[in-house]
């Protein structure tokens, strides 16, 4: 309210009237009102800003609390890349040292590429057709299939001659 009150006092002061002009009370009320009306709005911007401010604040606190996790997974990411380069430099040397092993020793290489091309890893050459997804059934299995399903002829009892039916002659 104080404020309000300097608002207006500041407003009289600044506008003062030529000579010979009449300020009449209606148009101090108008200036009044009008000096309120202002400081009311700027105080709502005012408050609106600081709730975007604590928003904003919010967010931000979010972004660095994620920024720090993804940080922390960087930095373990980093140690377990250099685990896995030392493994797998000894592993290359080691590789690199029985090669060299084998080229000095053809016997041994010959029994190493014996034992290693019939391994129980290895996959065939030729996949039966049972694996085979691209197989299509050929139409003349089928006429074979479908013929050896239909019923026979004769059968066993009428080539080798009737024998008696052990129940009985039906009615």
């Amino acid at each position: 309210m104080r404020t309000c009150l300097i608002v207006a006092m500041a407003i009289l002061f600044l506008a003062k009237p030529g000579f010979g002009e009449d300020i009449k009370p209606e148009q101090i009320k108008k200036m009044y009102d009008d000096a309120l009306a202002q400081l009311k709005a700027a105080q709502d911007r005012k408050a609106e800003l600081s709730r975007e401010n604590e928003v904003l604040n919010a967010k931000l606190a979010e972004m660095q609390k994620q920024l720090a996790e993804s940080q922390d997974q960087v930095v373990s990411l980093k140690r377990e890349l250099a685990t896995h380069d030392d493994k797998t430099f000894t592993l290359r040397a080691y590789l690199a040292a029985w090669e060299t092993f084998l080229h000095h020793h053809p016997v041994l290489q010959a029994q190493w590429d014996a034992y290693v091309g019939h391994s129980v890893l290895n996959w065939p050459a030729d996949l039966p057709d049972l694996l085979n997804l691209d197989w299509q059934p050929d139409l003349t299995e089928m006429d074979s299939i479908s013929a050896a399903n239909e019923p026979q002829q004769a059968s066993w009892k009428e080539e080798r001659g009737a024998a008696p039916d052990p129940v009985g002659p039906t009615n």
